[in-house]
C-alpha cells in the first residue's frame, strides 16, 4: 500500500517534502508537526530516526537529533511514532532517512520489515554506499519497501546510472557536504538537476540547501519531482521550542512555514 501511495504521489506531479526528526522537539509534538505539514500541503514526508552521529547533517538537524535523543526517542519509539504518523496521514509517502548503524544493529530484515509495517514507503541509508548495499536492497524488496540511493553534485554519469537503476527515486544532494541552508550557488544546483534528468528517467528528489518557495519552484522547473526542506524547518522548530511558547503555538508556526513553501504563487 505504501509503495502504491508513492507511485500515486509521483504521478500527481511535483511534491514538497518537509524533513523532520522523529521525537523533535518531543515525541508527541513531532507527530503533531508531521500532521501539520500534511495539512499544509506536503506531498511527501521525509522522516529521520534520531542517531548520535548524523554524518550527513549540518548544525540545525544535529540540534534536532539532540533534542529527540534527550527526550528519550529510541529506535523502538521512533517506529511507534512513525506508525502514528502513517495512520494519521493515509496516502502520504513516508521516506525514511536512517543511518547505517541503526539498521545494522537491528538487522536488515527486521528493520525493513518494521519500517514497512509502520507505514514507510521508502528507505534511504546515506552511509551505506551502493557497492555495499545489495543485502539492504534485497531486504527492502522482501519487505515491499522501496530503496533509495543518494547522489551528489560530483557523482559521475556512470555511477549516477547505477544509483538510479537501484532506486525507487534518486535522491540528489544539491550541495557538496552536509545539510544546511545556503545563501549562494543555487543556479549551479539547478544546472545539476538538469544534467541528472538528461542522464536518467528516474524521478529526482532534490535536498540539501532548499529553504524558500522560489527555490522549490525553480527546482521543479529544472526537472525535480520532489523537493526536501529540512534544516530551514528544523531551525524554526528549535527557535519556537526555545521561546516561551506552548506546543500549540509551535505547531501553528510550523504549519505556517510549510504553507509558505507549498502555496501556489
Amino acid at each position: 500500500m505504501s509503495l502504491r501511495s508513492l507511485r500515486t504521489a509521483l504521478g500527481r506531479g511535483p511534491s514538497v517534502s518537509p524533513f523532520l526528526v522523529l521525537g523533535d522537539p518531543t515525541p508527541e509534538v513531532s507527530v503533531e508537526l508531521a500532521r501539520a505539514a500534511v495539512s499544509a500541503g506536503a506531498g511527501m514526508l521525509e522522516i529521520g530516526f534520531p542517531y548520535s552521529d548524523p554524518a550527513a547533517d549540518g548544525p540545525a538537524i544535529q540540534a534536532a537529533t539532540g533534542r529527540a535523543l534527550a527526550g528519550g526517542t529510541s529506535t523502538r519509539r521512533a517506529f511507534e511514532l512513525l506508525g502514528r504518523i502513517a495512520e494519521a496521514s493515509p496516502g502520504i509517502p513516508l521516506n525514511l532517512l536512517v543511518y547505517g548503524n541503526l539498521v545494522h544493529r537491528t538487522g536488515y530484515e527486521r528493520f525493513t520489515g518494521a519500517a514497512a509495517d509502520a507505514g514507510a514507503s521508502t528507505l534511504l541509508v546515506p552511509d551505506i554506499p551502493i557497492d555495499e548495499a545489495t543485502p539492504l536492497r534485497r531486504a527492502c524488496r522482501r519487505s515491499r519497501l522501496g530503496h533509495v540511493e543518494l547522489a551528489g553534485p560530483l557523482t559521475p554519469a556512470p555511477r549516477l546510472r547505477r544509483l538510479a537503476a537501484a532506486s525507487r527515486f534518486l535522491y540528489l544532494a544539491g550541495f557538496q557536504g552536509v545539510t544546511g541552508v545556503r545563501a549562494t550557488g543555487f543556479d549551479g544546483v539547478l544546472d545539476r538537476v538538469a544534467q541528472v534528468r538528461a542522464i536518467t528517467d528516474a524521478p529526482v528528489c532534490l535536498g540539501f540547501g532548499l529553504s524558500s518557495r522560489d527555490q522549490i519552484v525553480r527546482a521543479f522547473e529544472a526537472g525535480a519531482r520532489i523537493a526536501v526542506v529540512g534544516s530551514h524547518l528544523a531551525r524554526l522548530v528549535g527557535t519556537l521550542y526555545g521561546a516561551p511558547a506552548d506546543a500549540d503555538r509551535l505547531v501553528a508556526g510550523y504549519r505556517s512555514a510549510v504553507l509558505r513553501l507549498t502555496a501556489e504563487e
